[in-house]
């Protein structure tokens, strides 16, 4: 079955998302998924194929990394939330790579500061930072800043605990400043 099919098949049913470990027991499907999550295609397709994709990072990261610069690349354009939000999503379980690292790191800090943009996407934007900040340590102060005004504004709760998350994550840099 293709992916198209199987998500017209699978999406509406309650266990879409255990679909994962077959993707993860037959690998070479991955592909083809990563193709679909990637693409243009119309709503349900790209936003139910990341959601998939990103079940499978969880269950088994190593599987993407062939993917992972047409990951970022994505990242880079897409402007469906949904699609967005689980790239992004994906790419934490993946480690930094300089593939395009300063266009990725512009990226994340726009999908931060946008307060038009979905909490879950900022809130995984924001997981995604503290892997570049304790790479770059010197960007740290630039990304506490961008947070403080995004607390001026009043949070949701997610978006709270992905600031402090954050907060924690990173405050070895302090410890060795």
């Amino acid at each position: 079955m293709d992916i198209i099919q199987l998500i017209d098949a699978r999406h509406k049913t309650r266990n879409f998302t255990s679909l994962a470990s077959q993707f993860v027991e037959n690998s070479q499907q991955i592909e083809a998924l990563v193709k679909t999550a990637l693409s243009d295609l119309n709503y349900p397709y790209p936003e139910y194929a990341s959601w998939l994709l990103l079940h499978v990072a969880k269950l088994n990261a190593t599987l993407l990394e062939p993917f992972q610069k047409a990951i970022i690349d994505r990242i880079l354009t897409c402007e469906n939330q949904s699609t967005l939000r689980n790239l992004v999503a994906i790419s934490t379980h993946l480690l930094l790579t300089h593939y395009k690292e300063g266009e990725f790191l512009d990226r994340l800090i726009s999908i931060v500061k946008n307060n038009e943009n979905k909490v879950a996407l900022i809130v995984y934007s924001i997981y995604k930072l503290v892997d570049f900040t304790l790479k770059y340590p010197e960007i740290k102060h630039e990304i506490v800043e961008i947070l403080k005004i995004k607390q001026e504004n009043g949070l949701s709760p997610a978006l709270r605990i992905g600031i402090r998350n954050y907060t924690i994550r990173t405050k070895k840099i302090d410890l060795l400043n």
